[in-house]
């Protein structure tokens, strides 16, 4: 990703104002975008692996580096009760 990224803390999420990224993806990018939240949701919840997740706010972009717990048709709930909307992610970083 090109565009300049904000590191955050996954307790400043409350804060943020969410919206859907500039860029308009593939059928094929977002089915592998959901394939990369799937198998971080399995990551998490057996190993408590971290992943880095880039995402779209009012504010611009902005990545967390965190535990994904669940995924649902329109969000993540990540540790702590926290969660992004799908819509707004751009990235998802597998390590």
């Amino acid at each position: 990703m090109k565009t300049s990224v904000k590191k955050i803390e996954k307790e400043q999420l409350k804060e943020c104002q969410f919206r859907k990224p500039v860029y308009h993806f593939t059928d094929y990018e977002l089915r592998e975008r959901n394939r990369r939240l799937y198998l971080a949701m399995l990551m998490g919840n057996n190993f408590h692996s971290k992943v880095r997740v880039i995402f779209n706010t009012v504010e611009g972009y902005k990545e967390v580096f965190t535990t994904i717990w669940a995924t649902t048709e329109k969000f993540i709930l990540l540790k702590g009760g926290n969660f992004i909307p799908l819509e707004a992610i751009a990235h998802v970083e597998l390590d």
